[in-house]
Formats: C-alpha cells, structure tokens, sequence
C-alpha cells in the first residue's frame, strides 16, 4: 500500500502556552493518525513535563502506537504513576470489584482546591439530584457553590480498544497542560475517567 504522504508534512501547532512539547510523543501522533482531519489543536501534540510521566515513559510506547495494546492491569499501572507524580490534580479511588472480581479504578482530575472540597461537591450533587428535598432558592445556593462532574468511559464493548487508551492520554493532558483551556477545565470541572478492557 502506498504511503500517505500528508501524514509526513503535517505540523503540530504551536501551543498557546510556553510549555515544552513531548517531540518523541507528538512525532508519533502525527506518524500513525490516519486522516490529517482528525488533528486539531488539541490534540496535534503532546506536552512535556518534568515531573509527570506520559504514557511512553511508563508504557514505553505512546498511545495509538499500531499493534500495541495496553491491556487493564498496565493501564491501572499507569495511572498509579500519574497520581504519584501529580497528587494535587490527581486522586484514584478503588471502587467495587467487577461482576468478574476484578479491580475498578475511578480517576479523579481537576485542581488543587477542588479536590480538597470533593466530599462536599459530591454532596451538593447529591441534593441536586432529588429535588424532593430542596426548593428553588436552596438549589440556586447549591448550584452557585458546587462545581459539575463530567464522567469519561471507555471500553463498553471488549474489541473497543481505542477509547481506554486515550483516556490515558486524556488524563495526563488533564494534569499537567497548562493553556488557557486546560486550565479552565481543571479549575471549573471534576473530571472522572474510568476506562478498562476486558482482559
């Protein structure tokens, strides 16, 4: 099969940021996404940081990287090292065993301050939820005070391998990208991924 030699030309965009850009990383996206439609600015590149591990350096390959699939245990591994090295955006909880007996593992990103106050916007959320118990003053009060919750999941069906893995890459741009945009995120929102393949 020929080569597709607009994967070679494409460019990451520089980003809004002065951040350093993981080159190794980025090289990879541009290498083994199919379709040049499918970069954005967003995702064209990969950040680098100092002190936070991506994918490769705990998996040895980036995620997309062709026949190489990242099975639940590694996953997990990963996300240990990524809560080890960035504890203020970062909280993993161990939730009940799947119908199997294995582990889930909920990822929790957002900033600092949010995740200092989970138990209460958890709570907040929960009084959201049965409006039975509150008026309309008290749910405005709650919503004014109470940051939203977006829950990220991969892998309903078992040959769905994609999206797991990029809920890796995912959560490591959610700790460690430092544009506007990313900063907003993790300022305004509690971000859960929960991801797994079935082996």
């Amino acid at each position: 099969m020929p080569q597709d030699n607009r994967k070679t030309a494409v460019k990451a965009n520089p980003p809004v940021t002065a951040q350093p850009i993981d080159t190794e990383y980025t090289d990879s996206i541009i290498k083994n996404t199919t379709d040049k439609m499918f970069l954005t600015e967003l995702i064209d590149h990969l950040p680098a940081s100092g002190s936070v591990p991506s994918p490769l350096k705990v998996l040895g390959y980036p995620v997309g990287t062709p026949n190489k699939l990242t099975y639940t245990k590694d996953m997990y591994r990963y996300y240990r090292e990524l809560e080890k090295a960035s504890p203020a955006r970062e909280n993993l909880y161990r939730t009940e065993k799947s119908e199997e007996g294995r582990e889930q593992m909920l990822v929790v990103v957002s900033d600092e301050a949010n995740l200092a106050k989970i138990a209460r916007y958890k709570e907040i959320n929960a009084k959201l939820a049965d409006p039975r118990a509150i008026n309309d003053e008290i749910a405005k009060q709650l919503v004014s005070e109470g940051k939203p919750f977006n829950w990220a999941s991969g892998s309903i069906h078992s040959p769905e391998t994609g999206s797991p893995e990029m809920l890796m890459e995912l959560a490591y741009r959610l700790a460690v990208e430092d544009t506007p945009l990313i900063q907003a995120i993790r300022k305004n929102v509690i971000v859960m991924i929960n991801g797994r393949l079935s082996r």
